[in-house]
């Protein structure tokens, strides 16, 4: 929620102030000056990162609650897993038939571009962890989202793009995964990175909300290809983290701030 809206947060609450006030998020934000706006997550789309780019709420674990703010419309493209989250509902509302009057409803990554207009595309194929047989799953989705959202507006285009199982390996303490969803979201970096040199008028923005798992790198062999690392934790942890930029305005990404800085600098950007 700090990265979305450029404001500090009680924990587990979602672009919301401790006194319920709902804090506009980048999507927002960018949805106002006419761009078009896409959130993509390589995971469930209630998750906390997902919703903090288009819901509100004091409790993270409100889906129902999150998930209607759908219904404003303000999004071009939504992606990700979770289609329990808008079907098996507590509140009695047929999310999926009231989102279907301002959305093409889809189930695959492969159909986002085949579909006309704004789409929600729920893909249970974006729940499993990564392995070699859907290692571009994230880069492919980046990329169709990219030019779905070209396609929506000539002012330009928002997208956040989640590799959120890199968390997920921390948390359960497992290298392997950690390497290869890392390498997951690195070909999804390298979508954006190749847009943007297309593009010539695209900031890319690369960073973390947290560190997970306390990893530390102790030893290694380039002729093998073996690595050693000891996990300290499996929960998330104070580690500084870096912040890459590429494309105009990247300068002004240097230092050390923060993290309600890094929306607040994209804002000034496009002031």
């Amino acid at each position: 929620s700090a990265l979305a809206t450029g404001e500090g947060h009680a924990n587990r609450h979602i672009s919301m102030s401790p006194q319920g006030v709902a804090y506009p998020s980048l999507s927002d934000y960018f949805h106002d000056k006419g761009l078009s706006v896409g959130v993509l997550t390589l995971g469930n789309v209630v998750d906390a990162t997902p919703t903090a780019f288009y819901g509100h709420s004091v409790e993270r674990d409100n889906a129902d609650e999150l998930t209607r703010y759908l219904l404003d419309g303000r999004l071009d493209l939504l992606c990700g897993s979770g289609i329990r989250e808008f079907t098996r509902r507590s509140d009695g509302v047929d999310l999926v038939g009231e989102l279907k009057k301002q959305y093409n409803f889809v189930r695959s990554v492969g159909e986002i571009n085949a579909a006309a207009g704004k789409v929600i595309c729920i893909d249970e194929t974006m729940d499993d962890m990564a392995e070699e047989s859907n290692l571009t799953l994230l880069a492919d989705a980046t990329r169709a989202s990219i030019t779905k959202l070209e396609e929506r507006s000539d002012n330009g285009f928002f997208l956040m793009v989640e590799g959120a199982k890199i968390d997920y390996a921390g948390h359960s303490r497992t290298l392997p995964a950690s390497v290869i969803e890392s390498l997951s979201f690195d070909l999804a970096v390298a979508e954006a990175l190749r847009f943007a040199d297309q593009n010539g008028e695209t900031l890319v923005v690369v960073t973390a909300d947290h560190e997970t798992g306390g990893l530390v790198l102790l030893d290694g062999n380039e002729q093998t290809g073996h690595i050693m690392g000891i996990y300290t934790t499996d929960d998330h942890t104070p580690m500084m983290l870096p912040v890459f930029a590429y494309g105009p305005g990247a300068d002004k990404f240097c230092g050390t701030y923060m993290n309600t800085e890094i929306a607040r600098k994209i804002k000034l950007l496009t002031e």
